[in-house]
């Protein structure tokens, strides 16, 4: 009697053993960023591998870390609109998480020792803010509707001037143009925000600030910058970028999926 108890309890418990490896299984080939670690993303450029390294750290809430990948990237101009519209909401959520001039921290660039957060725009919470505000204007003038949506929020925030209302009421209706915003169907601008803006007026038809801009490229020689492109600058009258061959990864990162540092949740 006790044996026949002993094997039926025994075979009970199979499936779920069985399920519960399953669920580890699942847990351990998977993390937060939603990358396979047993068949993580390879191909492309070194840009390429470092966009998808910065929006993985950034996803788990490191924005400060992320922000000088996505500004490298972005000044590279046309084509990576992404890239500069998110290197402007971590600047602003960098910003908003103030404790102090912003610094590398080691596990995130354990190979790379070009990284250097000697710039202005990381020495003060009030500077950091403008250079988020910058990025994000980059890229709504070319007609990046998440940044057109974003730059709406920040600009209508309380406490806003009137010029900061009327420019607020402007990227609301060029979001609402958008045909980039259409295709996706896109419609991420809160109530509030467009109540708040309900009685500014919009400037005229004529006025240049209706214009698309193309997302234009910024020179820089930052080594940086460089290695996380591997470019090497140019000689001459010209300065800048001279692709060389490209990669399937990127040295002086960490693959994006062994990145488990995860900071404050970034809002959405």
């Amino acid at each position: 009697m006790i044996k026949k108890i002993y094997v039926r309890f025994r075979v009970s418990l199979l499936p779920l053993g069985a399920l519960i490896t399953l669920i580890i299984i699942a847990a351990c080939s998977s993390t937060e960023t939603g990358i396979d670690r047993r068949n993580p993303p390879v191909g492309g450029t070194a840009a390429e591998y470092g966009f998808q390294y910065a929006q993985a750290i950034a996803k788990n809430g490191n924005c400060d870390q992320a922000l000088p990948i996505f500004i490298c990237l972005g000044n590279q101009g046309s084509g990576w609109e992404l890239a500069t519209h998110s290197g402007g909401v971590c600047a602003l959520e960098a910003a908003k998480l103030w404790s102090g001039p912003l610094h590398r921290r080691a596990a995130f660039f354990k190979k790379s020792r070009a990284i250097s957060f000697d710039k202005p725009y990381y020495q003060s919470k009030a500077a950091l803010y403008e250079k988020g505000l910058k990025m994000l204007h980059r890229a709504a003038a070319a007609d990046w509707p998440d940044s057109q949506a974003a730059l709406a929020r920040a600009l209508s925030a309380p406490g806003s001037t009137q010029a900061q209302l009327q420019e607020a009421k402007l990227w609301v209706a060029r979001y609402d143009r958008n045909p980039r915003r259409k295709i996706y169907g896109s419609n991420s601008i809160e109530k509030n925000t467009r109540e708040t803006l309900a009685g500014i007026p919009l400037p005229p038809d004529t006025d240049p600030a209706w214009i698309k801009k193309d997302l234009r490229p910024i020179p820089t020689h930052d080594p940086f910058c460089r290695s996380v492109l591997h470019t090497r600058p140019t000689h001459g009258q010209h300065p800048g970028f001279t692709p060389v061959e490209a990669n399937d990864g990127n040295e002086d990162l960490p693959a994006p999926e062994t990145v488990d540092q995860p900071g404050r949740p970034q809002p959405q």
